[in-house]
């Protein structure tokens, strides 16, 4: 998810201004409580037995239930402090419930999709800070309306699943073109992140108050969830 920078009026508020020590530490806190949460809730489902009904209902509920929490931070980031643990748990319900699901079909797939998320984030780490790839106004402008593009598939995806229990043509249904599509989106994804990086240096810049470090925090978070899924549906198609 890429941070809007609000103006430094809005966001110049408290005493210390953020650092990028301070958003580390945040990220790692908000990546640890999804990844404690989703590892408990995977193998609680797991070892009760619960019904994979039960188990996408309660995974689909929570992210829907963090889309909202991250809409409405969106547009009212000084919430971000509050409402960053809560988003936390929810997007690490969303993991575990998701990644049973694959794993039921395709054993690997989940720890395979993990592994290619942090390898992936790590590159585009190093690749930024090197300066190898730059950020643009003209990047950002090109990733923002392809992120828009593609949430707006997702939601088309959605209606029809649970209208008509059926998928966008080719998209979804495995095969030359979804893969295509899946791996268009991991890209995306990735140069999202960083969108992500570059704000992060923006608001450190600007001397916003160390409050934000969550805003930006949250947004890793989303970015690395939204990877990790997709990368998940990418292997399950090259497996079949």
């Amino acid at each position: 998810m890429a941070n809007p920078i609000v103006s430094r009026a809005e966001l110049a508020i408290g005493g210390n201004p953020m650092t990028v020590k301070g958003v580390i530490q945040k990220t790692s806190l908000l990546l640890g409580l999804s990844a404690i949460t989703g590892v408990g809730f995977f193998f609680y489902a797991l070892m009760a037995g619960l019904s994979q009904g039960f188990i996408t209902m309660a995974a689909f509920g929570s992210m829907i239930a963090a889309f909202v929490l991250a809409l409405f931070i969106t547009f009212k980031p000084q919430k971000a402090k509050t409402l960053a643990v809560p988003y936390a748990l929810l997007e690490g319900i969303f993991l575990g419930g998701i990644s049973l699901f694959f794993m039921r079909m395709y054993p690997t797939v989940p720890v395979t999709a993990m592994c290619a998320t942090f390898v992936t984030a790590a590159v585009m780490l190093g690749l930024y800070r090197s300066g190898l790839v730059k950020v643009t106004e003209k990047f950002r402008s090109i990733v923002t309306s392809a992120v828009i593009a593609i949430m707006l598939v997702y939601v088309a995806q959605w209606v029809l699943s649970l209208a008509f229990g059926s998928t966008l043509p080719f998209l979804f249904e495995g095969g030359a073109i979804a893969i295509g599509f899946s791996l268009f989106v991991i890209v995306i994804a990735s140069f999202t992140l960083l969108l992500d990086f570059d704000n992060i240096d923006r608001g450190v810049a600007m001397g916003i108050s160390e409050d934000y470090e969550w805003l930006f925090s949250i947004g890793i978070l989303a970015t690395l969830v939204w990877m990790y899924i997709e990368f998940m549906r990418l292997l399950s198609y090259l497996q079949d």
